[in-house]
């Protein structure tokens, strides 16, 4: 079967018959979910039906995902604008490829850059002053950052050493919050730069080298091979900048950028959370690995999160999506996706090279409930915009309590599913006392409903359930981009602005 523009094939047409002969109406009572790996979706309040689910799978087939699946996992150039493997699953052993030398290698990477940040948290790796490091600054942007930064803020024991920071932006007021406090003579610093041609990572890191030697008797020399280390393939620029090799840390050219922080690009995780917490990470997204691969459609979290946001998108016309995480530790999960699904499937052109003529990834934003509730919440409720929401929730049992009778971890979760509800049923999910109270209220407070909304919770949020989350998420966009015949692997539109700076400068 070939592979084309979904609009081509026979169930696409099928699916927009369909949308028009089925009702855009949400009902209380209905009931579909799926459960894997620690992680709950309710999908109810989507327009969504059985037969719905049973064109998508047509569409699936006549798209044939199963062989994308299999070539991704089985270590094909599938990347084809860059003749590149797709391989940051074999990171978390989930290779079913045949090439022995990728799973040596996985081990042979990861082993060294467990050792040396173990040794960091244990305060064998010293200071130019014979100290041991107190806080730890990974400097990177893009996938060099994104991925870490929302690991280690959901993740990190705030009382525990080496504190973990991030800087990426190229604005200096970024870095001068990050070091206000902090003690030059224990910091050490993560340079994080596949190529080592980031212009802000650079910036960053001669900047952070003023800072230590204006704190410094000594020589720059011995500041950066103290006080640094790299994550980087170009080991010869890295070194040459002052970097040892010793502390020098590779990835494979297989791993993208935005899906690279199961590589070495997370020694901040690792120095965060430990080798023992960054396995069991590993082990979360193994195990959505498998479940994307071995469940059917009707209870495949990635592809059913995949299929609802091609149905809002290119047959509802939803032009954003909305991600809600009810939990300040997930505060950088919206961040941390904009960039995995924009980035991914943002794309006008297909894989042959051929124009598009329907939509793509949609406009993602997010916020932290309850907080959005009273910015822009007004908007999702009587707005003119359809905007499709997923809304992430934590179970309350292990909620941090900072006294008896705190009841903040539960009302949380209650406002979780309050909202979904109001948003999906307007007034008609008020007790009958209240809602008829409502229906006497002036015209100005009538809800439209039918925001359609997916809830998405997680009985606990630990290494194994955030693995397996953003590996959820990652394989939604994959899936998102075979329906829509895009290369989900290369950013080209990353690189304009970085050609034009340049001549620019």
């Amino acid at each position: 079967m070939t592979t084309r523009q979904p609009t081509e094939q026979p169930a696409w047409q099928l699916l927009t018959t369909h949308k028009t002969q089925t009702p855009a109406v949400l009902k209380q009572g209905t009931s579909y979910t799926a459960n894997a790996a620690g992680i709950s979706l309710d999908f109810s309040r989507q327009f969504i039906n059985d037969d719905t689910l049973n064109l998508f799978g047509q569409l699936l087939e006549q798209q044939d995902w199963k062989t994308w699946q299999a070539k991704m996992f089985g270590g094909e150039a599938i990347n084809t604008s860059e003749n590149r493997a797709v391989l940051h699953v074999a990171l978390r052993g989930s290779y079913n490829g045949t090439d022995a030398g990728i799973n040596d290698e996985v081990a042979q990477t990861q082993n060294s850059f467990f050792t040396f940040a173990e040794a960091v948290r244990r305060g064998e790796i010293k200071s130019h002053t014979g100290e041991a490091f107190t806080d730890v600054i990974n400097l990177g942007i893009g996938g060099s950052d994104l991925g870490p930064r929302l690991i280690c803020h959901a993740l990190a024991d705030q009382n525990a050493t080496p504190r973990v920071h991030f800087v990426a932006n190229l604005d200096p007021v970024e870095m001068q919050r990050v070091l206000h406090g902090l003690n030059p003579t224990t910091t050490l610093f993560i340079l994080s730069s596949k190529s080592y041609s980031t212009v802000e990572t650079q910036a960053n890191a001669e900047a952070a080298v003023a800072w230590l030697s204006a704190n410094s008797s000594a020589d720059k020399a011995a500041i950066k091979a103290a006080h640094f280390c790299a994550v980087s393939n170009n080991i010869k620029a890295v070194s040459a900048w002052g970097i040892n090799v010793d502390r020098c840390f590779t990835l494979p050219e297989w791993v993208g950028g935005r899906f690279s922080l199961w590589s070495a690009v997370g020694l901040s995780i690792a120095m965060a959370i430990g080798e023992k917490g960054f396995r069991e990470l590993l082990a979360g997204a193994h195990e959505m690995d498998q479940h994307f691969l071995c469940a059917p459609l009707s209870e495949n979290l990635p592809a059913l999160l995949a299929i609802i946001g091609i149905w809002n998108t290119n047959f509802h016309g939803a032009q954003t999506h909305g991600v809600i995480i009810y939990s300040e530790r997930l505060r950088y999960l919206p961040d941390y996706l904009q960039q995995l699904e924009m980035e991914s499937n943002g794309k006008c052109v297909d894989k042959d090279g051929q124009p598009v003529s329907y939509a793509t990834s949609p406009v993602l934003f997010g916020g932290l409930g309850t907080t959005t509730q009273h910015s822009f919440f007004q908007m999702l409720h009587q707005g003119t915009h359809l905007v499709p929401l997923d809304i992430i929730s934590l179970s309350a049992t292990r909620a941090i309590r900072s006294h008896d009778g705190d009841t903040r971890a539960d009302d949380l979760l209650l406002f979780a599913k309050a909202q979904s509800d109001a948003l999906a049923y307007g007034i008609a999910a008020l007790p009958a006392s209240l809602r008829d109270a409502w229906q006497t209220k002036p015209s100005y407070s009538h809800f439209p409903a039918n925001r359609p909304n997916s809830r998405i919770h997680l009985e606990a949020l630990t290494p194994k359930t955030l693995g397996a989350l953003i590996a959820m998420y990652e394989h939604k966009t994959f899936l998102q981009g075979v329906v829509w015949h895009v290369n989900s692997f290369d950013q080209w539109g990353v690189e304009l602005g970085k050609v034009m700076f340049g001549a620019m400068k």
